[in-house]
């Protein structure tokens, strides 16, 4: 689901910058960020989040954007499709999407200017339903929540056009690896490296502790549908409302083209970032890369 690789060809000479307004610490960054960017001769457009689509054009290197993974995934939806890298600087909290921690700026960010970074290309999810012509897209995962006044859903589910079961939860998730460090892994899922080509079935809060969360293969596809008697459930997409599933519909959840282009500092990856984000023993010092 996704590829990593380093690259040394690509200078960043123009970029869009789209700092999360009110977050701590943002206007200190954005000071940092017009000194380098002054320094490397880095022509930047400035811009909220509502018109970050409209400033990714072409001849765009890169799009730096700063707070959490809401915004990061926000930067995701606005520039789906467009190949242009985004490189998270994180002013949240943990942060799986952001490679650049706020105090790194000056140390790591001249580095990728000159074109010394890396590039993991993440797969997103694509929800469709049946019968309709257009889809959602999302990077993280497709939910689906009780809706009106109940507290349970009942998701009947199929993997590539077999049965599986029927979940009753509090929701349920289909997780890209990618989402696998969000909503997945707080509900009980898995983690899982964004280069293996698979989804998640992560059901939250189960009824029956048997069901548990699943690892399926990104080619099988998944069906979703409602139990019996159950009314309208809440379709989100990222944390998003889309939709509504409703009774006799199904909701069928793939792998997209478009891919999502994450800029990280070379050396750095995902299981250096699972160990620091999530307190795990040890230490990377004197390993041999």
């Amino acid at each position: 689901m996704a590829r990593t690789r380093a690259s040394k060809a690509k200078k960043i000479r123009h970029v869009v910058v789209c700092l999360r307004r009110g977050k701590p610490g943002a206007v200190g960054v954005a000071m940092v960020l017009k000194s380098i960017f002054r320094q490397f001769n880095v022509r930047a457009r400035w811009v909220h989040e509502s018109g970050l689509a409209r400033a990714v054009r072409p001849g765009t290197d890169a799009v730096i954007i700063g707070g959490g993974d809401g915004t990061m995934l926000h930067a995701a939806q606005a520039t789906m499709g467009s190949r242009v890298p985004l490189l998270g600087i994180n002013l949240g909290s943990l942060g799986f999407l952001t490679s650049i921690r706020a105090g790194e700026i000056n140390s790591v960010l001249p580095g990728i200017l000159r074109g010394d970074y890396g590039l993991s290309e993440r797969a997103v999810l694509s929800a469709k339903m049946e019968g309709a012509k257009s889809s959602w897209c999302a990077l993280n995962e497709v939910s689906l929540a009780p809706g009106n006044d109940q507290l349970m859903v009942r998701v009947r589910v199929k993997v590539g056009g077999e049965f599986l079961t029927e979940y009753h939860a509090d929701g349920l998730l289909v997780a890209s690896p990618t989402g696998s460090t969000a909503y997945s892994l707080s509900a009980g899922g898995p983690l899982v490296s964004p280069k293996a080509q698979v989804m998640v079935l992560t059901p939250v809060c189960a009824h029956a502790m048997a069901q548990r969360p699943l690892v399926v293969g990104e080619r099988e596809g998944v069906e979703l549908s409602l139990g019996s008697g159950d009314g309208p459930a809440v379709i989100r997409l990222d944390g998003s409302r889309v939709g509504q599933l409703g009774r006799g519909k199904v909701l069928r959840v793939t792998v997209s083209k478009p891919i999502i282009r994450l800029m990280h500092p070379r050396g750095s990856g995902f299981y250096g970032l699972a160990r620091e984000k999530l307190g795990w023993s040890g230490s990377a010092a004197g390993i041999a890369s």
